[in-house]
């Protein structure tokens, strides 16, 4: 009885090491990443991608924001993108999305923690508190409103196009 219950903890523990220490290259990709379009330009497209572990494939929804910079009152209004999904598999240590014609690729880079996605050549962070997120949309809504500042709307006179009051001649 005594070998049999020290069997059973000995198979228990080797279950649990191994399963443990299973090691998914794709693993790292899981979350929630954020990154700017240009980050030179606070004002430019916020990208924001979710990947999903779903078997042996990935689930990435993308989903492309900004603020909207005509708005002709002048007023921070933010343009929510359309949450886009895709399908990706891992293929030599980055995920594809697409097929042999048209493909795209998230590679992790490893001494940043940063994700590339080949698509726009746009460096995403990691966010998986939405910290980084915020943070670029209050930096963009500030850059919006000092661009506002220094290039105000200029009214200008309205084209008169009625020849009468054009040229001061009375109808008759």
């Amino acid at each position: 009885m005594k070998t049999k219950c020290l069997l059973f903890v000995i198979l228990m523990l080797l279950i649990t090491l191994v399963s443990g220490c299973s090691n998914n290259e794709g693993d790292k990709y899981i979350g929630k990443w954020t990154g700017l379009e240009n980050p030179d330009n606070p004002r430019s497209y916020i990208y924001q991608i979710s990947i999903e572990q779903n078997g042996d494939n990935y689930i990435i929804k993308r989903k492309i924001s900004n603020y909207n910079e005509f708005n002709p009152d002048r007023q921070l209004e933010w343009q929510e993108g359309k949450e886009k999904t895709e399908s990706a598999t891992l293929k030599d240590g980055k995920l594809v999305s697409g097929n042999d014609i048209a493909s795209v690729s998230y590679t992790y880079i490893e001494k940043d923690n940063t994700l590339l996605y080949s698509a726009k050549g746009i460096y995403l962070q990691k966010d998986d508190d939405n910290a980084i997120f915020e943070n670029l949309k209050k930096q963009a809504a500030d850059a919006l409103t000092k661009y506002w500042e220094e290039h105000p709307i200029i009214n200008k006179t309205p084209i008169i196009d009625d020849p009468f009051t054009k040229y001061g001649k009375a109808k008759q």
